[in-house]
């Protein structure tokens, strides 16, 4: 008789409790978040607000830290413990050692209690680790392995579509991922960077768009809508944000309402490792291509 299978993932997926419920996702490992000399587990002991609160205040980014293989070793444990077999979708190798220590952990876990753990390095994040999440847990619901799941979600890495719109250049610039003179010119000009992850996990910035937040905002949907309108599985979308901008929120339903063709629209708040790297008002929109099985 097969094991058991259980579907988790880390913190950087954004999941949520009402999506890791409804979904049947059976656990989410946290990220370390650090505020100056203190440490945190993302989502668990620190939300976004947290971390803007802190920028404000000291005008420093929050570090990240990965998960360690320890933390890995006390997450799996129970699991193994039970007999059941792990599948863990992992945030982006290129950002982060999380998806290396995961398979650090794996083998001991192997090795000690004789169950399988396959992690699936995602090569992205935020919600659309999350659609891959998701679609895991679909595959266990009817019926599949685990060794059969881990592979189908690998081939579904260069079918999802990671754009996202940071929502201002400060963060990245305190951070070190652009230099404050590129930020300066960026806020001086209303400048708002999409950023693109590719099926590599490399990260671009292919389009800026320029004007207000909500004028910006306009531009980022409509350009992944006409992405849609060529690629998009239509089950199903996942939006998120940062920061609780009622009226950026708002919009995104409004426009995808009018818009009309996802049978199934997901919503997320980012955990604090997306909040770190984009800063408030960040925002995303991202499906998964209809022809990638």
């Amino acid at each position: 008789m097969a094991n058991k299978v259980v579907i988790t993932t880390d913190t950087g997926s954004d999941m949520r409790p009402e999506n890791l419920t409804r979904f049947h996702i059976d656990g989410m490992i946290p990220f370390h978040i650090a505020l100056g000399d203190k440490s945190y587990k993302d989502f668990y002991e620190c939300q976004p607000d947290d971390l803007f609160r802190y920028f404000d205040e000291t005008k420093q980014v929050p570090k990240t830290a990965a998960c360690s293989p320890n933390d890995f070793m006390e997450f799996f444990e129970p699991f193994a413990r039970q007999g059941c077999d792990i599948v863990h979708i992992a945030m982006n190798s290129v950002f982060s050692s999380s998806y290396s220590n995961s398979l650090i952990a794996a083998r001991e876990i192997t090795e000690k209690y004789g169950t399988q753990v396959f992690s699936v390095d995602t090569y992205t994040l935020t919600g659309a680790q999350a659609l891959m999440a998701i679609h895991a847990a679909e595959l266990r619901d009817g019926g599949m392995g685990a060794k059969e799941i881990s592979e189908r979600i690998k081939a579904m890495v260069p079918h999802v579509r990671t754009n996202f719109l940071l929502g201002g250049m400060n963060y990245a610039a305190k951070g070190g991922r652009c230099s404050m003179l590129v930020a300066f010119g960026a806020n001086l000009l209303k400048l708002y960077p999409m950023m693109h992850i590719d099926e590599k996990g490399i990260i671009t910035s292919p389009k800026k768009f320029r004007g207000s937040v909500t004028s910006v905002q306009n531009q980022y949907m409509d350009y992944v809508l006409g992405l849609a309108d060529q690629y998009a599985d239509y089950r199903r979308v996942i939006i998120g944000y940062t920061s609780d901008n009622k009226e950026l929120i708002e919009n995104m339903h409004r426009r995808l309402k009018e818009y009309g063709k996802f049978g199934e629209i997901i919503e997320s708040v980012s955990n604090c490792t997306t909040a770190t790297h984009g800063g408030p008002n960040t925002i995303y929109m991202m499906f998964v291509d209809k022809d990638w099985q």
